[in-house]
C-alpha cells in the first residue's frame, strides 16, 4: 500500500491507554486500524518531534484505497466524535481530554546548543570555506590559511554541540554536559512549577531560544540553552504535566 506524505523511515508512536507503543512506520499504522487495534482518534508522537497528532492528521491517503471496514471504523468514529461534541458542547465543555502519558523512559525529545548561537565560530567557518575556495587560484598558502580558519570554527561549533546534550522523557527533563567525565541534571516533569523562554534577536525570531525549567525558587534548575524550536519543547513539557499518568 502506498502512502502519500510521508518519507518511509518516519516512525510514530502510539498513545494509547497509559502506554506507548512502537514506534511503527506508516504501513505498520495502517495493518494496525485495519485490524482494529487503533482507531483514528488516536494520539501519536512522531519520533524526534515536539507535538502530538492525531492518527488520521498524519495517514494522508486516498478514500478509494481504503478497505472497506477501516472506512466503516472511520465513519463511526466520526459519528461517535460529532456525539461527543454535541455532548459537551450542551453541558459547557469544549476542551478535549489530555493525552495519555508515554513510557517513562520514553526519549521523546533530544536537543543541542544550535551552531546560531555561536555566531563568530559560525561565521568563521562559512567565511573560511568561502575564502578557501575563492583564494585557490591566487595561492595554496591563503587556501591553507582560511581551511585552517574553518577547522578551528567547526571544532569549537562541535565541542559546543556535543557537550551539552538536551533531553526530555515520559518523566524527567535532563541535561548531560562533558566529553569524556560526563555529569548531568535532572527534574521531575511532575515538580517542574515553571517555564521560561527566551527568545532575542534574529536567532529567536528564527526559533532559536533558552528554556529555563524552575521546581522552587528563583533559580532554574535546569537549562535548555540556545535550542531550535524552544517553545515547542516548552509546549511538550506542558502537555506530558497535563496527560494522566
Amino acid at each position: 500500500m502506498e502512502e502519500k506524505g510521508y518519507p518511509a523511515d518516519d516512525r510514530y508512536y502510539v498513545l494509547k491507554q497509559n502506554e506507548s507503543l512502537g514506534p511503527f512506520d506508516v504501513e505498520e499504522l495502517l495493518e494496525q486500524i485495519e485490524i482494529g487495534a487503533f482507531s483514528y482518534d488516536d494520539v501519536c508522537l512522531r519520533v524526534g518531534d515536539t507535538e502530538c497528532s492525531r492518527l488520521r492528521e498524519i495517514l494522508d491517503w486516498d478514500d478509494a484505497t481504503q478497505p472497506e471496514s477501516v472506512e466503516a471504523s472511520h465513519e463511526a468514529n466520526q459519528r461517535d466524535q460529532r456525539d461527543s461534541t454535541d455532548e459537551e458542547d450542551q453541558d459547557g465543555l469544549g476542551e478535549a481530554p489530555p493525552a495519555t502519558s508515554p513510557e517513562p523512559g520514553t526519549v521523546l525529545y533530544c536537543g543541542h546548543p544550535s551552531m546560531l548561537s555561536q555566531p563568530l565560530p559560525f561565521l568563521g567557518l562559512l567565511g573560511g570555506i568561502v575564502a578557501a575556495i575563492w583564494l585557490y587560484p591566487i595561492g595554496l598558502k591563503f587556501t591553507f590559511g582560511a581551511s585552517v580558519v574553518a577547522i578551528f570554527s567547526l571544532t569549537s561549533l562541535s565541542f559546543t554541540r556535543f557537550t551539552n546534550e538536551y533531553f526530555v522523557t515520559g518523566r524527567r527533563i535532563e541535561i548531560v554536559k562533558g566529553l569524556v567525565a560526563r555529569s548531568s541534571n535532572e527534574v521531575r516533569i511532575s515538580d517542574v512549577r515553571a517555564i521560561n523562554v527566551t527568545c532575542s534577536g534574529l536567532t529567536g525570531a528564527m526559533g532559536v531560544g533558552t528554556v529555563d525549567f524552575f521546581t522552587a525558587g528563583n533559580e532554574p534548575e535546569v537549562t535548555f540553552r540556545k535550542v531550535w524550536a524552544a517553545k515547542k519543547v516548552k509546549s511538550l513539557v506542558r502537555r506530558l504535566q497535563d496527560s494522566p499518568v
